[in-house]
């Protein structure tokens, strides 16, 4: 087993522990501590009170999260300053999984890739519990109503900040300066209402997208984007393909 699988299933197991103590009966308690630094080395041996609690839990939770659910023909990672495959992965899956669920046109997605997506997809088998790796967090997907004079605007927070991905959207960074937006091929049309497609955190005002938070909200029911990660792996191994992606080199960039 290597170390990055033992390491996950360490914090699968201490995942599972918080989850019993915080399920566990309600009641008045005095607490007293005290505590003293200790150094995490290999001499550590865990603990057998604990342990036996967890074991039943863990074989169950194993069996879930180690399930292969696709299998992926390179490693998919968010190395790339405006652009990488998992970004790409992920932004495209949730632009048009988002359109699926909700059934709406959905113009645009927007993920923060930097900081967002917490573990690459490496080569080879992918399990449901890779896919937790990857999307940690319980967010859900939105649908935000912006008209075209804002979204040029959010496009150029995106292209000046570089922290995340919007798709499938073009353009030219000089500087500061973008040039040549373009979503989908097309001059994005200033009075137009454009449908965005991305996650509660970002639409809530996280990572500096303040300017989500105003806009119209279409009401959807909620699904997680990482129900949306797993329905699109799940569906394209259906169909016999593997996981891969390649960059579309839609954002260049040139010294002003």
């Amino acid at each position: 087993m290597t170390l990055l699988k033992q390491a996950r299933k360490i914090n699968r197991s201490l995942y599972l522990f918080i989850f019993l103590v915080a399920c566990s009966s309600p009641g008045t308690y005095d607490i007293s501590y005290s505590w003293s630094p200790v150094e995490i080395n290999p001499d550590v041996r865990g603990s057998e009170s604990i342990e036996a609690i967890i074991v039943p839990y863990r074989a169950r939770l194993d069996s879930i999260m180690d399930e292969v659910i696709g299998y992926a023909t390179h490693d998919l990672t968010t190395e790339g300053q405006y652009e990488s495959t998992l970004g790409t992965f992920v932004t495209k899956l949730s632009k048009e999984q988002s359109a699926t669920s909700f059934k709406k046109e959905v113009d645009v997605a927007i993920m923060n890739h930097h900081g967002g997506l917490r573990a690459p997809i490496n080569e080879g088998p992918i399990t449901l519990g890779d896919v937790f790796e990857l999307m940690p967090f319980e967010n859900e997907m939105v649908l935000l109503e912006i008209t075209g004079d804002d979204l040029t605007e959010l496009i150029k927070f995106i292209g000046q900040s570089g922290r995340s991905m919007i798709w499938p959207v073009s353009f030219h960074v000089s500087g500061t300066t973008l040039l040549n937006i373009r979503v989908d091929g097309k001059e994005v049309v200033s009075d137009k209402i454009y449908m965005i497609s991305t996650s509660d955190y970002l639409a809530n005002g996280g990572s500096g997208f303040s300017m989500l938070k105003p806009l119209n909200r279409v009401d959807v029911p909620p699904v997680k984007l990482r129900d949306m990660i797993v329905q699109e792996i799940r569906e394209q191994t259906a169909r016999g393909d593997s996981i891969r992606t390649d960059i579309a080199n839609f954002i260049t960039v040139s010294e002003p």
